[in-house]
């Protein structure tokens, strides 16, 4: 699934790229959708560290940041029980995107990571513009905030049993090895 994400983000991106002009918005409803091709040098939603901190090495932290994260990521999905479907399929989304958009900040650090969908009400009131690797990072990550929301839930459930952290008052609390 990481490899069928990772092409279909890279493909629409490679589209965008050599169909649209920079700037340029392609109306495709209305002022609801339309592709327009932007980069984006910044985080999430444009947001970008340079407007508080001058200079900041934005593609060099966000390199070394999307590696930490997808290791892991990884690490995590491997030691996730199989009854986890739901977190694993929400890893499994989270990773084409990570690729994807650090992808594109090794192939052109100059420009940023390739943004090209573009929703809203009106010409003035939308999304920030975004691209096939963001809408797989924010499902994925709606979805294991989802699990990690109805764990207790799950877990009982499923007949396992739920410890109480340990207080500091009652050490004996603790389980013994």
């Amino acid at each position: 699934m990481t490899l069928i994400g990772f092409f279909l983000d890279w493909f629409t991106k490679y589209l965008a790229e050599t169909n649209l002009q920079y700037g340029i918005p392609h109306v495709v409803f209305g002022d609801y959708l339309q592709f327009l091709l932007v980069y984006n040098k910044g985080a999430v939603f444009g947001l970008d560290p340079r407007d508080l901190i001058a200079n900041f090495p934005t593609n060099q932290f966000f390199f070394v940041f999307n590696i930490i994260a997808m290791l892991c990521l990884i690490a995590y999905y491997h030691f996730l029980p199989l009854r986890e479907r739901a977190m694993h399929w929400g890893i499994a989304l989270i990773l084409p995107g990570a690729i994807g958009n650090l992808f594109d900040r090794v192939i052109h650090p100059q420009k940023g990571v390739v943004d090209f969908i573009k929703m809203g009400f009106s010409s003035d009131r939308y999304w920030p513009i975004y691209n096939f690797a963001d809408i797989y990072v924010t499902v994925g990550v709606v979805i294991l905030v989802l699990c990690f929301l109805t764990e207790e839930k799950r877990r009982k459930a499923a007949g396992i049993d739920i410890q109480k952290p340990v207080s500091a008052e009652n050490p004996s609390e603790s389980k013994s090895v």
